[in-house]
Protein backbone atom coordinates (compact mmCIF):
# COMPACT_ATOMS: atom_id res chain seq x y z
CA UNK A 1 0.00 0.00 0.00
CA UNK A 2 1.28 3.47 -0.85
CA UNK A 3 2.79 5.74 1.94
CA UNK A 4 3.25 9.26 0.96
CA UNK A 5 5.04 9.93 4.47
CA UNK A 6 7.77 7.03 3.80
CA UNK A 7 8.03 8.20 0.39
CA UNK A 8 9.28 11.82 1.73
CA UNK A 9 11.03 10.20 4.55
CA UNK A 10 12.96 8.39 1.74
CA UNK A 11 13.87 11.64 0.31
CA UNK A 12 17.34 13.71 0.68
CA UNK A 13 16.65 17.17 2.47
CA UNK A 14 17.22 19.29 -0.44
CA UNK A 15 14.61 16.68 -2.25
CA UNK A 16 12.22 17.54 0.49
CA UNK A 17 13.02 21.28 0.07
CA UNK A 18 12.64 20.66 -4.04
CA UNK A 19 9.35 19.42 -3.47
CA UNK A 20 7.77 21.66 -1.00
CA UNK A 21 8.56 24.71 -3.60
CA UNK A 22 7.60 22.77 -6.41
CA UNK A 23 4.34 20.54 -4.93
CA UNK A 24 3.14 22.80 -2.36
CA UNK A 25 1.57 25.99 -3.71
CA UNK A 26 0.60 26.66 0.52
CA UNK A 27 4.25 28.05 0.96
CA UNK A 28 5.66 31.37 -0.18
CA UNK A 29 8.65 29.92 -2.13
CA UNK A 30 5.69 27.34 -3.24
CA UNK A 31 3.25 29.82 -4.61
CA UNK A 32 5.85 31.70 -6.27
CA UNK A 33 7.13 29.07 -8.36
CA UNK A 34 3.26 28.43 -9.36
CA UNK A 35 2.99 31.98 -10.49
CA UNK A 36 5.89 31.88 -12.31
CA UNK A 37 4.85 28.70 -13.98
CA UNK A 38 1.73 30.05 -14.91
CA UNK A 39 2.95 33.15 -16.35
CA UNK A 40 5.94 30.96 -18.11
CA UNK A 41 2.85 28.55 -19.45
CA UNK A 42 0.28 31.84 -20.73
CA UNK A 43 3.72 33.58 -21.96
CA UNK A 44 4.24 30.41 -24.52
CA UNK A 45 0.84 30.18 -25.80
CA UNK A 46 1.05 34.21 -26.48
CA UNK A 47 4.73 33.35 -28.78
CA UNK A 48 2.50 30.38 -29.86
CA UNK A 49 -0.76 32.37 -31.29
CA UNK A 50 1.82 35.09 -32.22
CA UNK A 51 3.77 33.03 -34.55
CA UNK A 52 0.55 31.35 -36.19
CA UNK A 53 -0.38 34.80 -37.76
CA UNK A 54 1.32 34.73 -41.29
CA UNK A 55 2.54 38.47 -41.16
CA UNK A 56 4.11 38.26 -37.81
CA UNK A 57 5.63 35.03 -38.62
CA UNK A 58 7.59 36.13 -41.36
CA UNK A 59 8.41 39.30 -39.64
CA UNK A 60 9.55 37.66 -36.11
CA UNK A 61 9.83 33.97 -36.61
CA UNK A 62 13.78 33.39 -35.52
CA UNK A 63 12.52 35.61 -32.42
CA UNK A 64 9.59 33.25 -32.20
CA UNK A 65 11.46 29.82 -32.67
CA UNK A 66 13.94 31.08 -30.27
CA UNK A 67 10.90 31.84 -27.13
CA UNK A 68 9.82 28.44 -28.09
CA UNK A 69 13.01 26.79 -27.43
CA UNK A 70 13.49 29.10 -24.12
CA UNK A 71 10.42 27.94 -22.87
CA UNK A 72 10.82 24.28 -23.86
CA UNK A 73 14.18 24.09 -22.20
CA UNK A 74 13.01 26.04 -18.71
CA UNK A 75 9.80 23.31 -18.76
CA UNK A 76 12.61 20.75 -19.63
CA UNK A 77 14.12 21.80 -16.74
CA UNK A 78 11.26 21.60 -14.69
CA UNK A 79 9.87 18.00 -15.56
CA UNK A 80 13.37 17.05 -14.65
CA UNK A 81 13.27 18.83 -11.15
CA UNK A 82 10.09 17.40 -10.70
CA UNK A 83 11.64 13.89 -11.23
CA UNK A 84 14.03 14.73 -9.26
CA UNK A 85 12.25 15.70 -5.85
CA UNK A 86 9.84 12.82 -5.86
CA UNK A 87 10.33 9.20 -4.53
CA UNK A 88 8.79 7.57 -7.41
CA UNK A 89 9.94 9.35 -10.67
CA UNK A 90 8.30 6.48 -12.68
CA UNK A 91 5.07 6.83 -10.82
CA UNK A 92 5.36 11.17 -11.38
CA UNK A 93 6.27 10.46 -15.23
CA UNK A 94 3.25 7.76 -15.55
CA UNK A 95 1.00 10.21 -13.94
CA UNK A 96 -1.77 12.55 -16.09
CA UNK A 97 0.60 15.43 -14.69
CA UNK A 98 4.10 13.90 -15.71
CA UNK A 99 1.94 12.90 -19.12
CA UNK A 100 0.98 16.07 -19.73
CA UNK A 101 4.58 18.25 -18.57
CA UNK A 102 6.28 15.47 -21.31
CA UNK A 103 3.57 15.99 -23.94
CA UNK A 104 4.25 19.37 -23.69
CA UNK A 105 8.06 19.60 -24.28
CA UNK A 106 8.27 16.41 -27.02
CA UNK A 107 7.21 18.26 -30.23
CA UNK A 108 9.99 20.92 -29.98
CA UNK A 109 12.16 18.50 -29.80
CA UNK A 110 10.63 16.06 -32.36
CA UNK A 111 10.96 19.31 -34.61
CA UNK A 112 14.42 18.95 -34.51
CA UNK A 113 14.15 15.57 -36.31
CA UNK A 114 11.08 16.33 -38.38
CA UNK A 115 10.56 19.54 -39.96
Amino acid sequence: MYNAERDMEALRPWQRRLHAIIFEAETPLGRMFDILLLAGILLSMLAIMLESVQSLQQEYGLFFRVVEWIFTILFTIEYVLRLLCVARPLRYATSFFGIVDLVSIIPTYISLYVT
